[in-house]
């Protein structure tokens, strides 16, 4: 069963107050000691809300967001301006006198914007409880796209975490963990980012609209044309083209597709017009073609020749190199 860590404040992601509650009433409480119990982890919540100056707040070093021009970050700074900041962050200690933040990002966003301190609640958490709360933070307040949610298990992956930590921070395959079947979500997310360079995801942007199946299309098709990873500059080039354009996320990964889709195109058609190539003697056949040479031995007075290849591979492709040499030295 998933992990979850909550600490709830009264009031919603933008600011806004939740709907007050009807007052206690005098009756005697059936169970005082209860009662008494719940007041008092009120006010010590309540309590141990501090105001840290924004500069003292790192970032986590697990990304969960792609940075992204977010217009609710420039109504929560409104709605602080007018109204103060109703809902506090949660930082967790770190070394030196500062804090990292653990969730509440676009309320620290904006808080900095408006160069303010931030209100804040500190919890001296784990590492694990860090990014289980801050996984489920966003995926009970505003979700993160689907591309977002596989780079930060991309990242929590190499830093060696467990699937099952990954899949608690993210809430998925929750049903196929209990049953012991394949985490095909997480799977998935590991073949996208995979194929793909962090730049290129950065340049798209967050791509809210966007989900996992035309993301694995995309990635599929990079692979096929020929892109791998540290190889995808001219896509990334087109991307941020675009958004200097003032394209949002979601037309920046259309522009991507549709760059992807004519480079396969292009592949395909250069395979194509390469027609293989084959010669027989009467030994074998070789069959080549862009890519590579198959030599194929098939007359039954060669066997030894057949074994001798088969068992001395690297001799074999040397005498091919001399033999080429040879040849291009009597030209």
């Amino acid at each position: 069963m998933a992990r979850k860590i909550r600490f709830e404040i009264a009031g919603d992601e933008t600011g806004s107050p939740l709907p007050q509650q009807p007052p206690m009433s005098d009756a005697p409480s059936k169970a005082p000691s209860l009662s008494a119990m719940a007041k008092s982890l009120h006010a010590a919540a309540a309590s141990s809300i501090r105001e840290i100056e924004t500069k003292l707040i790192d970032e986590s070093q697990f990304k969960d967001r792609i940075a992204d021009d977010d217009p609710d970050v420039i109504d929560l700074a409104n709605s602080i301006r007018e109204q103060g900041q109703l809902i506090p962050i949660l930082v967790s200690p770190s070394a030196g006198g500062r804090f990292r933040i653990v969730y509440g990002r676009r309320r620290l966003a904006a808080l900095r914007s408006l160069d303010l301190p931030a209100k804040a609640l500190v919890r001296d958490l784990e590492e694990d409880e860090a990014i289980i709360a801050q996984g489920q933070e966003n995926t009970f307040r505003k979700d993160l796209s689907w591309i977002e949610k596989a780079l930060f298990a991309k990242q929590l992956d190499d830093a060696g975490k467990s699937d099952e930590l990954i899949c608690d921070a993210l809430n998925i395959d929750q049903k196929a963990r209990r049953s012991g079947e394949k985490l095909t979500g997480l799977s998935r997310m590991r073949q996208v980012m995979s194929k793909l360079d962090h730049g290129l995801v950065d340049a798209v942007g967050p791509a809210h609209k966007v989900g996992r199946d035309r993301w694995y299309r995309v990635a599929q098709m990079i692979e096929k044309a020929g892109f791998p990873p540290g190889n995808q500059r001219e896509f990334v080039l087109g991307v941020l083209e675009m958004r200097d354009r003032g394209a949002i996320s979601d037309d920046r990964f259309d522009e991507l597709e549709r760059m992807v889709s004519a480079a396969l195109k292009a592949t395909s058609s250069r395979q194509k017009s390469v027609a293989p190539q084959s010669a027989a003697s009467r030994i074998g056949i070789v069959r080549s073609n862009t890519r590579s040479a198959t030599i194929t031995v098939t007359s039954a007075s060669s066997q030894a020749l057949h074994q001798w290849i088969s068992t001395n591979p690297e001799q074999a492709l040397l005498a091919l190199v001399e033999a080429q040499k040879k040849t291009e030295q009597q030209q």
